[in-house]
């Protein structure tokens, strides 16, 4: 059976909650921070905007080209290879910073926050996803360089002390993430990805947005029929009455820049 890239279950709740984000706030330029394989680049761009990713991994910029090549070619998305620490703060000024399954890499959270604000114009917006709940965490977290896991409160604390303002904190793909953690788990401990335990942290960061797991990140191409937003609309719409809860598996913190 051959298998390809597709987005697992969990990530299109996490499209979707990203685009209920930034419905209504007039965004119209972006900066993907940590843009891995380009998979939220693309979805902003879908929803109109237009940007550039950033990341250090050679892999993803390289998996990112070939993945955003219509809107390179368009001249609405770039892609630049760059540790972000290292970027000056003329780097760029977009509307929105987004950076997703990246701050939980590293080890001064609130810096991360204040230099991504840098990239925003005055009275911007940030949103950043991380793995969510400290009691959740599992072998996965081992194996891709994770640091930590945040409950709700943690987020907005850690949003707060980098200085952002009117934070608001979601829990993202409950109650289908939260199913779906143990079978993940075990999906990886059956795979090559045990090996990667025993890498450097750097290491497991720099291939953790490009995993190829069966059934985790890589499905038969029936799966398609699944796997769409018009089979899964209704885990979107579920999706919304758990925001303000402390479940997800995910959290997703949106903060506003202060002039």
């Amino acid at each position: 059976m051959t298998f390809e890239l597709l987005d697992p279950p969990g990530m299109f709740c996490s499209y979707a909650a990203l685009s209920d984000a930034i419905r209504g706030r007039g965004l119209k330029t972006f900066i993907d921070i940590g843009c891995g394989s380009g998979a939220i680049s693309r979805k902003l761009c879908e929803l109109g905007l237009s940007g550039i990713g950033v990341d250090f991994s050679e892999q993803a910029i390289a998996l990112a080209r070939r993945h955003m090549a219509s809107y390179i070619e368009a001249g609405t998305y770039s892609l630049g290879a760059a540790d972000v620490h290292r970027l000056s703060s003329d780097f760029c000024k977009a509307d929105l910073a987004v950076s997703y399954m990246v701050m939980e890499h590293v080890a001064d959270d609130v810096g991360f926050l204040r230099k991504i604000s840098e990239f925003t114009k005055p009275n911007g917006t940030v949103i950043v996803a991380v793995p969510g709940r400290r009691d959740c965490w599992t072998i996965e977290d081992e194996t891709v360089g994770h640091l930590r896991r945040y409950d709700r409160c943690d987020l907005e604390e850690v949003m707060r002390t980098a200085g952002l303002h009117d934070i608001d904190v979601r829990s993202v793909a409950v109650p289908t993430a939260n199913l779906l953690l143990g079978v993940g788990g075990w999906l990886i401990k059956h795979s090559g990805e045990m090996a990667k335990v025993g890498q450097s942290q750097r290491e497991q960061t720099e291939t953790s947005g490009i995993r190829e797991i069966p059934w985790k990140t890589t499905f038969p191409s029936w799966a398609r029929l699944i796997l769409n937003h018009y089979a899964l609309w209704p885990l979107f719409v579920i999706q919304r009455l758990f925001y303000k809860t402390g479940y997800g598996v995910t959290m997703m913190g949106i903060g506003k820049v202060r002039p």
